[in-house]
C-alpha cells in the first residue's frame, strides 16, 4: 500500500519537475546565446557570464529545493 503511494508522489513531482526544467534551461541558453553574439567588450562578456551563471545557480537551488519537498512528502508516508 505505502509503495503505490510512493510510486505516485515519485511519478507526479519527478515529470513535471523534470519536464520544466528541461525548457527552463534550453531558453535560458538560447537568450544566452543571443546575448554573446552581440558583445562588443570584455567586460561587457563577463557581466553576462556573470549573469548566466547566477541564472544557472537559482535554478539548481529551486530544484533542489522541489527534490527536498518530495522527500519531506514522502517520509510523511512513512511515519504513518
Amino acid at each position: 500500500m505505502v509503495s503505490k503511494q510512493f510510486s505516485q508522489v515519485i511519478r507526479s513531482d519527478g515529470n513535471k519537475t523534470t519536464a520544466n526544467l528541461g525548457k527552463k534551461i534550453k531558453k535560458m541558453h538560447r537568450n544566452y546565446d543571443i546575448q554573446l553574439r552581440k558583445i562588443k567588450s570584455k567586460a561587457r562578456l563577463r557581466q553576462i557570464y556573470l549573469k548566466h551563471r547566477r541564472d544557472h545557480q537559482k535554478l539548481l537551488q529551486q530544484h533542489l529545493k522541489e527534490e527536498a519537498a518530495t522527500i519531506k512528502r514522502l517520509g510523511k508516508m512513512f511515519d504513518r
